[in-house]
């Protein structure tokens, strides 16, 4: 019985971890993406 407890716990600190990961990911990718368009921008108004 002590043993299916723990297991919820694992589960849990793995979930945690995984939404951590993918909250990292999400607000890396939208700095990149913004990144990406403010570079875009200067190659545009050079080209004018």
């Amino acid at each position: 019985m002590e043993t299916y407890g723990k297991i919820f716990v694992v589960v849990a600190v793995l979930a945690l971890i995984l939404v951590g990961i993918f909250v990292y990911l999400f607000f890396l990718d939208r700095k990149i993406s913004k990144l990406e368009n403010e570079v875009r921008e200067k190659e545009n108004h050079t080209k004018q």
